[in-house]
């Protein structure tokens, strides 16, 4: 089969000159390969972000060569360029290649012990959900309520993440830029309880944190109500979420109070087997979190295991 060198060099990140491809085929593709990773390391190790000049000096290329390696990694999503300072930083694919490992990891595997304890304790839907690229949430696995009346919850089905718990309790501890990526795009109001203003949705994500949890009264249909709590990887990230859902006529402050340390708890526990450590530089890593010293001064404590229940009773009318 005849390839023509304009796809070799599109599939392969060859170099072409007049329709030739420079140099030899196989060295060349290797080197740009190894090149663009190195320069895709030497970003995620700077503590700031780094321009062409930079990069040139480190690796010690011309800027011509720089910037085709960096034009190619920001059209693949692995680089972003902030607009002000012409510098480079990590993009959202860096982070969506690391969600991917949670699928090796098989989170769905970890979940489900914990699944099923809270099913038979609360007798209430019980799910396992994950943000796809598009900002909704993908529903992996369910045990269903074993109620009369309860929420129908499909498995794949998906979901807008800022306007239901799962999504909600992820957000809140997901990087900047991915949460940016969602509160930017068209927010449709589904219900009179749905929030669509970016700032009040933000201010929101500030109080599922300092709690540990989410709730959706509902802002996405009106008759379904739940809870969910993030489950995070080591670096502090939220990767899946456990939720509970209910009709809205069931939800009541006082069920809250009983569900939401159920709910954190084995979040944490299906967390801490996925690597996760509540440590203050874990913590620091996920955008806009309090550090210890302003959750000090606002007199604020995430719920843990040993004291979720009374962190949860004293905040859950915040949310």
């Amino acid at each position: 089969m005849r390839v023509r060198s304009g796809e070799i060099a599109f599939r392969y990140g060859v170099h072409t000159e007049g329709g030739r491809v420079t140099g030899n085929k196989r060295k060349t593709t290797v080197q740009s390969l190894q090149r663009g990773l190195e320069i895709l390391v030497a970003i995620a190790q700077a503590d700031r972000g780094l321009g062409i000049t930079d990069l040139s000096r480190q690796f010690r290329l011309a800027k011509g060569s720089i910037s085709r390696l960096v034009a190619t990694l920001m059209q693949q999503g692995f680089l972003t360029r902030d607009a002000e300072t012409a510098k480079y930083r990590l993009g959202m694919k860096v982070w969506e290649l690391g969600n991917g490992v949670v699928s090796q990891l098989n989170v769905r595997n970890v979940a489900r012990p914990v699944m099923e304890e809270l099913n038979r304790a609360t007798r209430e839907t019980v799910h396992l959900s994950v943000l796809n690229e598009g900002g909704q949430m993908v529903f992996l696995d369910k045990l269903d309520s074993s109620r009369a009346v309860r929420p129908n919850v499909e498995l794949a089905a998906t979901l807008p993440a800022y306007c239901v718990a799962n999504g909600k309790a992820m957000l809140a501890f997901l990087p900047k830029a991915r949460v940016d990526g969602v509160l930017h795009g068209n927010l449709r109001k589904f219900t009179d309880r749905t929030i669509t203003r970016e700032s009040e949705l933000r201010a929101h994500l500030d109080t599922v944190r300092r709690l540990g949890y989410a709730v959706n009264r509902g802002e996405y249909r009106p008759d379904v109500s739940g809870l969910a709590a993030p489950i995070r990887d080591r670096t502090g990230v939220a990767v899946a979420a456990l939720g509970i859902s209910m009709p809205a006529n069931r939800m009541s402050s006082k069920l809250i109070s009983d569900l939401a340390p159920r709910l954190v708890k084995g979040a944490r526990r299906i967390s801490l087997a996925l690597g996760y450590r509540d440590e203050p530089a874990v913590r620091a890593q996920v955008a806009g979190p309090l550090d210890a010293s302003r959750a000090g001064r606002r007199g604020v404590r995430a719920p843990t295991s040993a004291g979720g229940g009374r962190a949860v009773r004293q905040n859950r009318a915040a949310l």
